[in-house]
């Protein structure tokens, strides 16, 4: 062996040295980290804010070392954490303050949540390793242009809203525009750094277990509330009811595709605990984003197996129908869909409780049509009141923005980017269901499939859940419906890969 040769081979064992060295550096900081947490642990009796250095370090450590941890932290944050307080219950999950601006709650001056912090941590660490070439280079996805036009919503109506200046409140427009700033740049992480089946495997592990926890606490919610003095309105977040409901037809799906393996079976065998939680939480737009989203289930069947599908769904109708006939006039939460099926024919049957939610949204959907008209083009802008014909009762609680978004959160994106709005939201539905539904064509791994569908099934559930809540405004859809659009990117990549071959 020559002195060049030798020379080569130690400048090679140098090199392969170092991956296998900076495990050990890294496992070193982290003893001696949690060593001196323990320390101060012992010496402050024990005080539980002290686990936020600690926990925010590890998590630094973790995105900087691979940034596809921040997309798993974030989407399953989103799916486990609630935004806002659910009044009468104290879950452990919804004392995490992990979407409160930090302002809110202590000493540090920052309008960032812990949320913000780890969205832009995970940018970071993507753009740094894309800056010296440890990232292949970047992808805009399939759905670029949708999720762009969705973005300039925010753009132009933060500029809207502050030329027309009054009582523009920054705060307020920071609010607004999280939770479209957020499924802009969950699905840009997100189309960049899945890159291999297993992490898209990780994200379905994740949101089939973790949907299974909430469905669990919902269960665990309602039986606290049944000994409490008085029925609360809601025993988990009204956004949790969309995550519910993707989770049944999920399941539908991989059973449609004879998708097998142990995530379907999980799957499956949480589908009871699913629908029974998805029946307590007693939200109606639940019942109907679910019959949205089973009817679309029933098209990919129909493309599948028509025969079939049509023998199931009239099955399934006649089995309905034998069902609301029995429990038409009764309540309780096996009666829930029976119920949301009599308030549409019968206004005067629902509770005082209903009667009092839907003379609020007759007020604020006339209150948004006079907006509309006054300014059409433009709106009112981010952080500007809507322009109110007719005062409605006033809100308590964590809604505190009442005066600025509106329930109907469809007709909230022309409501503050005008007609611009409204088209930039159509065209990136349109989009991405149109694409999606073709991949999922496309597509032979029925896993691959499933995952197609995933985004398609969550979109369809949304859009119908926004049509009567605040689903664009809230933080945990947005990042869940984020992922699910990038994933549209690493889907359609090996798509053409698989294809690659026949074509030559």
């Amino acid at each position: 062996m020559s002195a060049a040769d030798v020379g080569a081979w130690r400048a090679n064992d140098a090199e392969l040295s170092r991956p296998r060295r900076a495990p050990l550096y890294l496992a070193g900081f982290v003893i001696v980290l949690a060593g001196a947490y323990a320390v101060a642990l012992i010496a402050s009796e024990g005080q539980p804010l002290l686990a936020a250095p600690l926990v925010g370090a590890l998590v630094a450590l973790a995105v900087l070392f691979r940034p596809v941890v921040g997309v798993y932290l974030l989407f399953g944050a989103a799916i486990l954490l609630e935004q806002w307080p659910i009044t009468g219950l104290e879950p452990l999950t919804a004392q995490t303050r992990f979407f409160e601006n930090l302002s809110g709650f202590s000493d540090v001056p920052l309008r960032l949540s812990a949320c913000d912090l780890l969205a832009l941590l995970t940018l970071a660490s993507w753009l740094l390793r894309r800056a010296v070439g440890r990232c292949p280079p970047m992808r805009a996805g399939p759905l670029w242009w949708g999720v762009a036009a969705y973005g300039l919503m925010v753009v132009f109506g933060t500029m809207i809203g502050f030329a027309r200046g009054g009582e523009w409140d920054a705060i307020a427009t920071l609010a607004e525009a999280r939770g479209p700033i957020y499924l802009c740049l969950l699905y840009l992480l997100t189309a960049n750094l899945v890159r291999d089946r297993g992490q898209l495997v990780v994200l379905l592990w994740a949101f089939a277990l973790l949907v299974g926890v909430k469905a669990f606490q919902a269960i665990g919610n309602y039986a606290q509330t049944l000994n409490g003095p008085e029925r609360l309105e809601a025993v988990t977040g009204h956004e949790d009811v969309i995550f519910f409901d993707i989770a049944i037809t999920l399941a539908l799906v991989m059973a449609l595709l004879h998708v097998r393996g142990k995530l379907f079976f999980v799957l499956l065998a949480l589908q009871p605990v699913i629908l029974v939680a998805d029946l307590v939480t007693t939200r109606r737009v639940a019942f109907a984003a679910l019959a949205a989203s089973l009817a679309v289930v029933a098209l990919m069947a129909m493309l599948e197996r028509p025969r079939a599908t049509a023998l199931v769904v009239g099955v399934g109708l006649f089995a309905f129908g034998i069902y609301t006939a029995t429990f038409w006039d009764e309540t309780g939460a096996i009666a829930e869909p029976a119920r949301v099926l009599r308030e549409v024919v019968d206004p005067n049957s629902a509770s005082g409780r209903d009667q009092s939610s839907n003379i609020w949204r007759d007020i604020e959907n006339a209150n948004i049509a006079y907006t509309v008209k006054q300014l059409p083009l433009t709106g009112v802008g981010l952080g500007q009141e809507y322009l109110f014909q007719r005062e409605p009762p006033k809100i308590l609680g964590s809604f505190i923005y009442w005066r600025l978004t509106t329930h109907n959160a469809v007709l909230w994106t022309w409501l503050k980017a005008g007609a611009y709005g409204a088209f930039a939201f159509w065209l990136l539905v349109t989009q991405a269901v149109i694409f999606l539904l073709q991949l999922y064509r496309r597509l032979d791994d029925p896993l691959l499939r499933a995952a197609a569908a995933f985004p398609v099934l969550l979109i369809v559930t949304q859009v119908v859940f926004s049509s009567f809540d605040l689903g664009l405004t809230y933080n945990r859809t947005m990042i869940v419906l984020g992922v699910a659009l990038g994933l549209a990117g690493p889907l359609a990549a090996w798509s053409a890969s698989v294809r690659a071959p026949e074509r030559g």
